[in-house]
């Protein structure tokens, strides 16, 4: 009996194995169409801080602002491409460029040499110069060149801090006080009303919302500039990522530039008009 039973047991077990492998199968492609992956369709990365309001934020657990708005208006008319957006802390998204887990990068990162060698850069997508938030009670600071002796808020990587660093090393011997924190911008700006801090160098757009959305009522924008200064914002994208990607984003920046998608999340998110201007579309 046991002779005749074991082929049975076998067969049985045959049928569990083909069986178990058609589900697996299944459930593979029942993930791919919850993941939107279609066949040739290439999966873009894009990574961003979501704690940079009003560029990178969540609201409603999902994640908006105008960088990501603008990066999911460029890929909506891209069927070959599937953008997924990724909150990761700040400092981890040029990290993240480096060694390609992301082919994107967007959070109000503007222009510097040092960058510039190290990343490809979209079109503009904006115009926010940098500017001083300080208490509206010092005449003195109108100039990078008047940074001695301030304490300087920001946090380390972002285009304030290069700036700083790049003053301290040109000025040995007037240097700023630069003070890192983890604090969001608004807890700096806090800093600054109650005297922790003098200065936070930041983006116009950045500066001028929180201000009045916030009630600063003792803090003011100086607006400033330096040589080869940038005002731009940019998409910023890894140089390991395809070449062709570039220029499809570039196409899709003119795309919604001229047909007025861009200026109309501007105005949603920013509360005005900060496009660039028409000439740098070019």
């Amino acid at each position: 009996m046991k002779k005749k039973f074991v082929p049975g047991v076998l067969i049985m077990l045959l049928g569990l194995v083909i069986a178990g492998c058609g589900n697996g199968n299944k459930n593979n492609a029942g993930s791919a169409e919850t993941n939107g992956a279609g066949a040739g369709t290439k999966t873009i990365i894009a990574a961003t801080s979501g704690v940079s309001n009003p560029f990178s934020y969540e609201k409603d657990g999902q994640l908006t602002g105008y960088d990501v708005e603008v990066m999911k208006a460029i890929f909506k008319d891209l069927p070959e491409y599937k953008l997924e957006v990724q909150a990761i802390e700040f400092e981890g998204i040029l990290t993240g460029l480096d060694n390609g887990r992301f082919q994107l990068g967007a959070n109000n990162f503007s222009s510097n040499p040092e960058r510039r060698s190290k990343y490809n850069f979209s079109l503009p997508i904006i115009e926010n110069a940098n500017v001083f938030v300080v208490r509206k009670d010092d005449n003195t600071l109108k100039a990078v060149e008047d940074l001695k002796g301030y304490k300087a808020v920001t946090e380390v990587g972002n285009s304030g801090a290069t700036l700083l660093e790049n003053y301290n090393e040109a000025n040995p011997d007037a240097k700023a006080e630069i003070m890192y924190t983890d604090e969001n911008f608004v807890k700096q700006f806090e800093g600054i009303e109650a005297g922790k801090y003098d200065v936070r160098i930041i983006s116009r757009v950045s500066a001028e919302k929180a201000i009045k959305e916030h009630g600063f009522t003792n803090l003011k924008v100086v607006a400033f500039s330096t040589e080869n200064s940038d005002p731009g914002s940019y998409i910023l994208l890894s140089k390991s990522a395809d070449s062709s990607l570039l220029d499809t984003v570039n196409k899709r920046i003119k795309e919604i530039y001229a047909d007025g998608t861009l200026l109309k999340i501007s105005q949603e998110q920013l509360g005005g008009d900060y496009l660039p201007k028409k000439e740098l579309m070019e």
